[in-house]
C-alpha cells in the first residue's frame, strides 16, 4: 500500500513538472506579467524570469514593443503606463539601461522630460494617453509608482518559470 501512495505522488510531481515545464517555453520577446509592481519588483521579476526588465535601442524595437503591448489586456485607449529598463539612478540626468549598463542612446522622451518633476522621478516608463499628448513617449517617472511592466526575452524558447 505505501509503494502505491509513493507512486502515485511521484507521477502526480512528474506529471505536473512536465505540465509546468511545456507551459514555461516562452517563443516571446516580451512579456507583462499579470501583476503590478514598481520599478524595483518590475526589474527583480523579469531577472527571476531569467529576463530583463524591457530595453529599446531602435525606433523598430520601439514599434514592436509599442504594437505587442497595444495587443494585450494591459492597454487602454485612455491611458497606459509601463515600466521599462532605464534610470538615471546612478546619475542624475543621465539615464542608463540598467541590464547592460549601457547609456541611453535612442530615445523617444516627450517634449519637456525627462523633467525629474518634484526630484523624484528616476525610472522609466512608456505611456501612451492620446488626450494628454503622450503617444508612446518616454517618461521619467517615481520609482516606487505602481506599474504593468514589460520582460525582455533575451532567448527565445528558453524555459520560464512562473510562479
Amino acid at each position: 500500500m505505501t509503494q502505491k501512495v509513493i507512486l502515485v505522488v511521484l507521477l502526480s510531481v512528474s506529471l505536473c513538472c512536465l505540465a509546468q515545464h511545456l507551459k514555461c517555453v516562452s517563443e516571446a520577446k516580451y512579456f507583462i506579467p499579470n501583476f503590478m509592481g514598481n520599478w524595483f519588483k518590475a526589474t527583480e521579476y523579469c531577472n527571476y524570469l531569467g529576463m530583463r526588465l524591457a530595453v529599446i535601442s531602435t525606433s523598430e524595437e520601439q514599434t514592436n514593443l509599442t504594437t505587442m503591448i497595444a495587443a494585450t489586456d494591459k492597454f487602454s485607449n485612455d491611458t497606459t503606463n509601463i515600466w521599462i529598463g532605464g534610470s538615471d539612478l546612478a546619475e542624475e540626468v543621465n539615464f542608463y539601461w540598467l541590464s547592460t549598463g549601457k547609456r541611453v542612446g535612442y530615445s523617444n522622451w516627450r517634449k519637456n522630460q525627462p523633467d525629474n518633476d518634484q526630484n523624484t522621478d528616476h525610472c522609466m516608463e512608456i505611456r501612451y494617453n492620446p488626450v494628454q499628448g503622450w503617444n508612446w513617449h518616454w517618461n521619467d517617472q517615481d520609482c516606487k509608482a505602481i506599474r504593468y511592466f514589460v520582460c525582455e526575452n533575451l532567448h527565445i524558447g528558453k524555459k520560464v518559470v512562473l510562479f
